[in-house]
């Protein structure tokens, strides 16, 4: 899956959004859930109630920091800035 550049596109514009972009998905899926009646019955059934809006959180982050690992060929320490590589993480570890 990873060799096919349009799947890869396709899932990094789904998972690189911004929180306005995602914020604006979850409403939109809401308001799937409101209007489908099979959805509506099932909430019924199972005594699910959705607020008109996403709940709100306060929080902060942290800085990442950079990842120290083993020696590499040359002998000394990989070490790379998450922040700068979150895409690329996996084939950076």
């Amino acid at each position: 899956m990873r060799s096919d550049f349009r799947l890869m596109k396709d899932l990094a514009q789904i998972v690189h959004t911004n929180a306005d972009a995602k914020i604006k998905e979850i409403k939109n899926l809401m308001e799937h859930f409101k209007k489908n009646a099979k959805c509506v019955e099932k909430q019924k059934l199972w005594r699910l109630k959705f607020g008109e809006r996403p709940q709100e959180l306060k929080g902060f982050k942290y800085a990442p920091g950079k990842l120290l690992m083993g020696p590499g060929s040359s002998g000394a320490p990989n070490s790379f800035d998450i922040e700068q590589n979150m895409r690329d993480i996996d084939r950076k570890i």
